[in-house]
């Protein structure tokens, strides 16, 4: 039953798959500029960039720069964007299961 339920989600979002690869992409961009603008180690950017991204935001690692501090919100907007594309987009395939 889980997997015909996996196997379903999967080809009914197969269009996303753009969707779900340029998020991670695209933070782990981030991750590289944010480690050499701010001389942090990749692992603490990638971790920085998956929280700003993502927006949890801890607050734990900050940005000093102004250009870190530009890429970090640029991080938050591309979260947030991503995010809301993909509830967006499955928005329509959740609610013709309910009839």
């Amino acid at each position: 039953m889980l997997v015909y339920f996996l196997s379903h989600v999967f080809l009914m979002t197969w269009h996303l798959r753009v969707v779900y690869l340029a998020l991670p992409a695209l933070i782990l961009a981030g991750a590289v500029t944010i480690a050499e603008l701010e001389n942090m180690p990749l692992g603490e950017a990638v971790y920085f960039s998956f929280i700003t991204g993502l927006t949890v935001g801890y607050g734990d690692i900050v940005p000093h720069t102004t250009v870190g501090r530009i890429v970090s919100v640029a991080l938050g907007f591309v979260g947030i964007l991503f995010t809301g594309l993909g509830g967006g987009c499955h928005c329509p395939y959740g609610s013709g299961s309910l009839e």
